[in-house]
């Protein structure tokens, strides 16, 4: 509770003096100054404590005057004590001047008694400005952007009554330093990229926020899109968490993301402890459907067929392809392909081989590349450990046509493996979720601006 200083003399202390009847107008005078130097404190660190004095000189100076001249000057009742309608001019801030170990979720609160508020001005030790709000009667202020943790802020409030004067404050406070911190391990698409339509955007943690703070983690990763789009957030695992529009994206847009999740409560003793800022553009729509009953790949690019492939994929039942809608994940011109790498460990699934213009579309492993020891297969033969082969011009036709984030749609069919989306290292799944199971994965549900 705040304690505002310069409080009038109580109704007990005017019944005494009426029955008196000797007090002198000067010292009435005398008494009305010496009630104004009292005041109380909280002993709570956070609580909303008084800042500067309580009163104006002005309103002192007002109140002895009146009551030296023995008439009901501004301020005073006939008696000679304060009314209540002229309450002193005070301020008060929340956390308190001198504050340690301040919650930075609980931001920051700025009264004024007595007054209103003219500018509340609150900064970093870097002097960057915290984001605020003042209320529409002008009392009170608060902040909306988030506190740092592990840092010091002063607030300095100014404030004027209805006669006119005025009142500045300045108050410091430190914020807590959290027994542990949700940090960034990375993102993707890097910044300044253009990526494919399937490309979502996705945070990975150093270590997972409580359940019940998912919500907040959420809403402080905003995406900003060019044209708008809204979408959401949706916890792959527990320390990644994608957001992807309800369909893909459109060509030409324009995004930026802010993890604002500096300060940002993610545990009972957890914070996040970095912000980060980068955007990327959405370039061509480019996306190659795998037809494994005809064994051919059908690649378009904003809806136009550029070119129609044989290819080979998984031998069935022994290695089938996954199916499923899956993103590009990176490309490699050059490189060494071995069974290890997959965990194969029987020795009639050895391989070691070095495979041209491969382009990778899930984590566990799988690729299309360039198999020309299949050539005369293409079309016709699935044989491989699970990768779209094809021949060596259509695999580097195809290596420079796509980019990451682009499209590869292998359609469910007896020679594919279920739905991508049960591969323990799956790469970018999202698109195999319904926007329904999608949003059933989100704290905080559909956001955008």
């Amino acid at each position: 509770m705040a304690h505002h200083l310069g409080q009038g003399v109580s109704a007990d202390g005017r019944r005494r003096w009426r029955r008196a009847g000797q007090l002198t107008a000067a010292a009435a005078a005398v008494a009305l100054m010496t009630s104004a130097c009292g005041g109380g404190s909280s002993s709570s660190k956070d609580a909303v404590a008084p800042v500067g004095d309580g009163q104006t000189a002005s309103s002192g100076a007002a109140g002895a005057s009146g009551g030296a001249n023995g008439g009901a000057g501004a301020g005073t009742t006939p008696g000679g004590a304060t009314s209540s309608s002229a309450q002193p001019l005070a301020l008060s801030a929340s956390p308190a001047d001198g504050a340690k170990g301040v919650d930075p979720a609980k931001g920051i609160q700025i009264n004024a008694a007595g007054g209103k508020l003219e500018s509340v001005t609150a900064t970093d030790a870097s002097g960057k400005a915290v984001n605020g709000a003042l209320a529409a009667d002008g009392a009170s202020w608060a902040s909306t952007g988030l506190l740092a943790i592990s840092s010091s802020y002063t607030v300095v409030a100014k404030a004027k009554d209805a006669s006119g004067a005025e009142k500045t404050s300045t108050s410091k406070f430190t914020t807590l330093t959290p027994d542990k911190r949700l940090g960034l391990s990375h993102y993707a698409p890097d910044d300044g990229t253009t990526v494919g339509v399937g490309q979502p955007i996705a945070v990975y943690f150093t270590n997972p926020p409580n359940v019940k703070d998912r919500a907040a983690v959420e809403k402080a990763m905003t995406v900003t899109t060019s044209p708008h789009v809204d979408g959401a957030w949706n916890w792959r695992s527990a320390t990644e968490a994608d957001w992807r529009p309800q369909s893909y994206w459109q060509s030409g847009t324009k995004v930026q993301v802010h993890l604002g999740l500096n300060g940002v409560k993610a545990g009972d003793v957890t914070y996040g402890s970095f912000t980060k800022d980068f955007g990327f553009t959405i370039g061509d729509a480019v996306i190659s459907t795998v037809d494994l009953v005809k064994d051919q790949m059908t690649v378009t690019k904003n809806g136009k067929v550029l070119r129609t492939i044989p290819v080979s994929a998984g031998e069935v039942p022994k290695h089938p392809t996954w199916s499923g809608k899956m993103v590009v994940l990176e490309k490699d011109a050059t490189l060494q392909m071995t069974s290890s790498s997959v965990n194969f460990t029987d020795a009639s699934d050895f391989y070691d081989l070095k495979v041209q213009s491969a382009v990778k579309i899930t984590d566990s492993g799988t690729f299309l590349h360039a198999a020309p020891w299949n050539d005369g297969k293409f079309g016709r033969v699935n044989s491989s450990h699970g990768c779209i082969g094809m021949g060596l011009d259509d695999a580097n036709w195809f290596f420079s046509t796509v980019k990451l984030g682009d499209v590869v749609d292998v359609l469910k069919s007896a020679n594919t493996k279920p739905n991508v989306t049960a591969n323990p290292n799956p790469g970018f799944d999202d698109w195999n979720l319904s926007w329904s199971q999608w949003l059933a994965g989100s704290a905080a549900g559909v956001q955008g601006q």
